[in-house]
């Protein structure tokens, strides 16, 4: 008897530990997130997330290669115009030429800057593929995913969604 309760007393340690081990992992595997920040493709300038403290962000992952993300553009540049007072907008140009980059920011007048992630380093560990919209809180907390190319319609919900948290 005496055998048995201890093996089910071990039984529950181990997974009481292994309960307090995830969400520590879990938290290990964030910090080892790279910061969202590099160049702009155009400009040379720096650009990061943590310049627009105090604003919700929406980051769109894209790549001049991309056809969804071609599809997107004029929405997504139309609702950064619409919405630039209270919103930042930032692109993660992926996998990508700068020559691509400039023609087609060009191409579609993008009013906001990317971060230029030729190897895909950064959107690796953010985002699951291209073209994706990465939503955050004025604080900066990840809150949304908007993966495949975005509508207007998905973009004013997530923004009604920000600003009510």
């Amino acid at each position: 008897m005496r055998t048995r309760a201890r093996s089910v007393s071990a039984a529950t340690v181990l997974l009481v530990l292994a309960l307090v081990a995830l969400p520590a992992a879990s938290v290990a595997a964030q910090a080892k997130r790279p910061a969202l920040a590099g160049h702009d493709p155009v400009t040379g300038h720096r650009v990061a997330l943590s310049q627009y403290r105090g604003k919700p962000v929406f980051l769109n992952a894209w790549g001049s290669w991309c056809y969804g993300c071609r599809t997107e553009a004029p929405v997504l540049c139309a609702f950064a115009r619409k919405h630039r007072g209270d919103v930042a907008v930032i692109g993660l140009d992926v996998n990508d030429s700068k020559a691509g980059a400039r023609k087609f920011v060009a191409r579609y007048r993008v009013p906001y800057p990317s971060i230029f992630d030729a190897r895909g380093a950064i959107a690796g560990w953010w985002v699951r593929g291209v073209p994706s919209t990465l939503v955050f809180d004025e604080r900066h907390v990840l809150v949304q995913r908007l993966e495949g190319t975005v509508t207007r319609a998905k973009l004013e919900r997530a923004l009604r969604r920000v600003r009510t948290l």
